[in-house]
């Protein structure tokens, strides 16, 4: 399993329509195949910080997740909501700390 989390710092004025794009393509993203959890979460104390985290089964699956029409999409349609570049850093689980 691969976990994604992904940061957006959104402008102040976007926040309803940035929330509005990533509730479509959360919903979309849940019926993929590979997709085992996708979350969208604000910071508590600023909330222009938006955070996913996602979680796939593999490598091919995040291919075809990245390829989709409804994220790339979703890339175009944000890029002028944002402040900053999406920060995007992928983890795996080290097995002898999860039981």
């Amino acid at each position: 399993m691969i976990t994604i989390i992904a940061k957006f710092d959104v402008k102040p004025s976007c926040t309803e329509e940035f929330i509005r794009r990533a509730t479509d393509v959360t919903r979309e993203t849940r019926k993929e195949k590979g997709c085992l959890s996708y979350k969208i979460l604000t910071a508590r104390r600023d909330k222009t910080k938006f955070t996913f985290i996602e979680e796939w089964l593999n490598d091919a699956a995040i291919d075809e997740h990245n390829n989709s029409k409804h994220f790339m999409r979703f890339v175009d349609d944000i890029a002028p909501l944002l402040n900053d570049e999406i920060k995007i850093e992928q983890f795996e689980k080290i097995p002898s700390v999860f039981f």
